[in-house]
């Protein structure tokens, strides 16, 4: 039950936002203000040099752009860079983030995922800057704004450049592929085998399945979502990606689910753990490294595997 209360966790810190979001940036960047990803415009009138991170990903951001060095606040799950853990903890969105220990550190900028943390600490008149990227384009564009805000544009360019090249010879070679295999792929079926957590449209592991070549049997409906054993043997996947190898899932525990048994999937062996999740579900530099990975899984042949 805490894994699914912290997937719920996840999913209103990382997916709830609001619909119109993408509209509300495009208004406000034709008119040449700078905005976060909420749509809102972004004061700052130096670069910031004491920063609170309010998500792993951003933490990872600010140390590719070597600002480490400025970040005197992060969450309970800011793991990477082995340097982020020694840094001031300030809580996490379950269960909740203490204002006071964040507001103690006196940041002049504070760099948060959506939720009510935004509100309560504008309400103390932090500065909040909101970065909530929905796809690969978006982790750009916020590592770009990070650039400015902290005066590391140089930087923030030469990692973009770095990292929009590799994607695109990841791509360049899984459009080859002579088809898109069929991917089923497991957020978590830990709990319920027969009716495991799934990654639906609009959520970065489906944008990484198609831009690695392959099709999602769960695109039919957006966001995280219960998927049925039935649903599944139905779509027959021609791969299943398990991201809750981190849980104890392995190939062989889904081979020995007795109703999986018949999908050729399994009797292929065409299962595929990720020992990193954090790769593909943290919208940060690294997610070009989780790109690159289920490409590998996906189209094994292209990769000379």
């Amino acid at each position: 039950m805490r894994r699914l209360t912290l997937l719920f966790a996840i999913l209103l810190s990382l997916g709830l936002v609001v619909s119109s979001l993408a509209g509300c940036i495009e208004s406000a960047e034709t008119a040449n203000v700078l905005v976060d990803d909420l749509g809102r415009p972004v004061r700052f009138e130096e670069p910031a040099q004491t920063i609170v991170s309010l998500g792993p990903s951003i933490t990872e951001i600010l140390f590719a752009l070597d600002l480490g060095d400025r970040v005197v606040g992060v969450t309970d799950y800011c793991d990477y860079p082995e340097e982020a853990q020694s840094i001031t903890k300030v809580g996490a969105p379950f269960p909740g983030f203490s204002t006071e220990t964040i507001l103690d550190l006196e940041p002049d900028l504070v760099l948060s995922l959506a939720g009510s943390v935004v509100q309560q600490l504008e309400n103390a008149e932090a500065n909040v800057v909101v970065l909530h990227p929905t796809n690969i384009y978006g982790i750009y564009r916020d590592i770009e704004l990070v650039g400015h805000l902290t005066g590391k544009e140089k930087e923030a360019v030469a990692l973009l450049d770095s990292m929009k090249k590799r994607v695109e010879d990841i791509v360049a070679k899984t459009s080859t592929a002579t088809a898109k295999p069929s991917v089923f792929y497991e957020v978590d079926g830990s709990w319920n085998e027969n009716k495991p957590w799934t990654a639906g449209y609009g959520t970065f592991q489906d944008s990484l399945i198609n831009l690695a070549g392959g099709a999602s049997i769960a695109a039919g409906r957006s966001g995280w979502y219960e998927m049925s054993v039935e649903e599944i043997l139905d779509a027959d996947p021609d791969i299943l990606i398990l991201e809750d190898y981190q849980f104890g899932v392995t190939p062989e525990s889904v081979a020995g689910r007795s109703a999986w048994a018949r999908l050729p999937a399994v009797t292929r062996g065409s299962i595929y753990p990720i020992e990193d999740p954090n790769l593909t579900s943290r919208p940060g530099p690294r997610i070009v490294e989780g790109l690159e990975m289920l490409a590998r899984m996906i189209h094994p042949e292209l990769f000379g595997e």
